[in-house]
């Protein structure tokens, strides 16, 4: 486990901390150890968006006829992609692996078929 030894510190609404503090506790977490899992959740899902986004544009950019197609299916991919929790994607994963279809992630998207 990685020492955490720079603190930050910042403020925020009442209604704000009540409700992250009650979702921590849902989560049998305290505060900032939940706004901590947050902040790095959301920079894995950041990640992923930039390589599925690099992906369909390596996928798309060379075959004719997918030129409008391209700016739709990019802010669809973007929109589904934040709003799925982890346990989204595994069920979507999964889903996909029982039909036989091969699924993205971004350490494998150079081997998807084209």
């Amino acid at each position: 486990m990685q020492l955490l030894e720079c603190p930050v510190s910042f403020r925020l609404s009442a209604e704000t901390h009540r409700k992250y503090s009650v979702a921590a506790k849902q989560h049998g977490m305290d505060l900032s150890k939940y706004l901590r899992a947050r902040l790095e959740t959301e920079d894995a899902v950041s990640e992923q968006v930039s390589q599925l986004r690099l992906t369909l544009l390596d996928t798309t950019s060379d075959q004719p006829g997918t030129e409008q197609l391209t700016p739709i299916l990019l802010e669809l991919l973007l929109l589904a992609r934040r709003e799925s929790s982890p346990g989204d994607l595994r069920a979507v994963h999964l889903e996909l692996e029982r039909q036989g279809v091969p699924c993205w992630t971004p350490d494998r998207h150079q081997e998807l078929p084209e």
